[in-house]
């Protein structure tokens, strides 16, 4: 058997927990050993229930069945999280490395933050003799940002800048938020730019630049503008973003390997620290050492394809929805959906399974249905499931084994988790297999992940309301006495044929009215409840009597049944059977209110002469009152 790692991450790192799985798979080649991936997508700025919905999928693992765990720790700031994981490490008794966070319990393996932000805040200082500077930081109890701060703080000091006039704003790691902070500050044009804008990492010195450019602000000449993990796109970015590379798909290969030899029994350091490369480039003025224009003449090259597949993205998606949306009942859905996927499926790949709670097929009949709020069902719903090219027929999975299908021959396995959820209310998970990539592709992963669930939602919401709809119908459509079909509901079937019977359709179908008798009698002499259970016991006989043909009460103590199929062939020997066993029931010596006494007849549709029901109707009534006036002279 292979050895199972996990490896938990937020998945808005995605340049860095890019390079990091890369390193992670780097290192697996050659070796027995799978990885399975666990992301989500929480903001520090969505409702707290959004987010717990997120991060459910960290509860998703069993980690007693995995054999030790990579944590990307410092993409993960939400308070109690990572302790959590590194807690069920603990009880499982698995060992743990972590990356960009420490813990007593974990080894350890990361970049030296402190040595690479010291030198690009010293060029900085010395080069570009800047003084006066405001840090952007992430979040208040996130440690890298921390860190690149108290840097910055050490290295002013040591260069006589006194560290009180620093501004520090903190981002929570959105850059809007921190574009936002930039208009408000600077767009009166009075207050003056500081010498540099040191910000804590890419993303949020390109958002700096955005936001100073509309302003009619220029980088690096009115300001200069530094990041740190130098990821892709602040590279490209024009003007390419000064920063610091933390070398993470290098961390990622010496994670997996100290911690296969701590699984091997083999003794390793507790902490292992990789040096930090400086990147020098435009937005601090300087001219960067890489061949830019290469870079983004390969970039440009790309727009056209990212363009097309983001078109194919979109339009995929679509389908999709549209097919999900199409069914009324939970199966049509599953169906839709297996289908939808079956015929294009570019972007998720040869292997991907869409499993399903059972609370939400459970959903669709039942509003009252209560979801998980934190972890999974022991068993799940398996609604897609496509192995290495091949779709596998699997309704129904033990969710400890993570994934429906696993071919034995394919090796290396990476599979990649991401939730599904409305709110807090867990839906389900799902699967991308042996596709690293997928991770690197942010932003479409969680658009795609999002407009599932969105997805999700309107297919419950949709077929709710379609059963509501159904009941409140039947409510509507029942006799609350007897539970047969009511004079409503006769009526709307009355349309029915009618539009049928206008329409020249080939129908065969006959109406038997019925009237009970002595109903008045019972009620005056025993009271009505009395009358209601000699209503019902009727009734009861005509359904037991006419079983494939709909019963309707139109009156007190008036029936039609519209007989069809094998109902319509036997009417007669079904109106004598009726006979029979009111006869039966007499002969029982009965309670007057035990008793069964109908008048019916049947009149059959003609083609020829009836124009509507009501034609068929008015000789079934006929044929009614003659048999009541034959009971009566029989007193039966």
């Amino acid at each position: 058997m292979p050895k199972k790692i996990a490896l938990f991450s937020i998945g808005w790192a995605q340049d860095l927990m890019h390079d990091y799985a890369k390193g992670v798979v780097a290192r697996m080649q050659g070796l027995d050993v799978d990885l399975y991936i666990f992301t989500c997508y929480p903001t520090y700025i969505s409702e707290i229930n959004i987010n717990d919905g997120e991060l459910n999928i960290f509860n998703l693992p069993n980690l007693e069945d995995f054999d030790g765990t990579l944590i990307v720790g410092n993409s993960i700031d939400y308070p109690g999280v990572f302790e959590s994981i590194i807690d069920a490490c603990k009880a499982a008794g698995i060992p743990v490395v972590t990356t960009g966070r420490k813990d007593e319990y974990a080894y350890f393996v990361g970049s030296d933050n402190m040595d690479g932000a010291r030198s690009l805040y010293t060029h900085l200082i010395e080069h570009h003799a800047a003084k006066n500077l405001l840090f952007i930081a992430g979040h208040e109890s996130n440690e890298d940002s921390n860190i690149r701060l108290g840097a910055l703080r050490d290295v002013m000091g040591e260069h006589g800048l006194d560290t009180d006039t620093l501004d520090v704003f903190y981002s929570q790691w959105e850059p809007k938020v921190a574009m936002e902070y930039i208009r408000s500050r600077y767009e009166d044009k009075k207050t003056p730019l500081p010498d540099a804008i040191v910000c804590a990492n890419d993303n949020l010195a390109t958002s700096i630049c955005v936001a100073l450019e509309e302003l009619g602000f220029d980088v690096p000449k009115d300001t200069i503008v530094v990041g740190f993990d130098n990821i892709y796109s602040a590279e490209i970015y024009s003007p390419s973003i000064t920063s610091v590379d933390q070398r993470f798909e290098d961390i990622g290969g010496y994670a997996l390997k100290i911690l296969l030899d701590v699984i091997d029994g083999n003794a390793r350091n507790r902490e292992l620290y990789i040096g930090c490369d400086l990147f020098i480039s435009e937005s601090c003025g300087c001219e960067c050492t890489r061949d830019l224009n290469y870079i983004r003449r390969m970039q440009g090259k790309s727009v056209f394809y990212s363009s097309m597949m983001t078109t194919i993205f979109e339009r995929d998606v679509s389908l999709l929805e549209g097919k999900a949306l199409s069914g009324s009942t939970y199966e049509e859905f599953e169906t839709n959906i297996r289908e939808a996927i079956a015929i294009d499926n570019s972007f998720i790949g040869k292997t991907f399974h869409l499993i399903m709670e059972p609370a939400y097929k459970q959903s669709m009949t039942n509003v009252d249905t209560l979801f998980r709020k934190k972890g999974y069902s022991e068993s799940m719903n398996v609604v897609f499931s496509m192995e290495n090219g091949v779709t596998a027929d699997i309704w129904e999975f033990e969710t400890r084994k993570l994934v429906p299908a696993k071919d034995p021959k394919l090796k290396n396995r990476v599979f990649v988790f991401v939730p599904l959820h409305e709110l807090a209310d867990n839906y389900g998970y799902m699967v991308f297999g042996d596709n690293v990539d997928i991770v690197a592709n942010g932003n479409h992963l969680y658009e795609f992940v999002s407009r599932i669930n969105i997805i999700l939602s309107k297919v419950r919401q949709n077929i709710s309301l379609r059963v509501l709809n159904r009941r409140l119908i039947e409510l509507t459509e029942t006799d609350v006495l007897t539970h047969v079909k009511n004079r409503a509901a006769y009526t709307s079937k009355e349309a029915e044929l009618n539009s049928d019977i206008s329409s020249k359709a080939d129908k065969a179908f006959a109406l038997g009215v019925f009237d009970i008798n002595n109903l008045k009698k019972i009620n005056d002499s025993l009271g009505h409840e009395a009358g209601d259970e000699y209503i019902v016991n009727c009734c009861s006989t005509l359904c037991k009597i006419f079983r494939s043909s709909p019963v309707y009460r139109i009156g007190g103590d008036e029936f039609a049944i519209l007989l069809q199929g094998d109902d319509y062939e036997a009417r007669e020997e079904l109106l004598l059977k009726l006979k029979n066993r009111m006869r039966e029931i007499a002969d029982g010596d009965s309670a007057p209110e035990k008793l069964v006494s109908i008048a019916g007849g049947i009149g059959v549709f003609d083609n020829k002469i009836d124009d509507s029901v009501s034609d068929v109707f008015a000789r079934a009534d006929a044929a009614m009152y003659e048999d009541k006036t034959k009971m009566k002279e029989n007193e039966l």
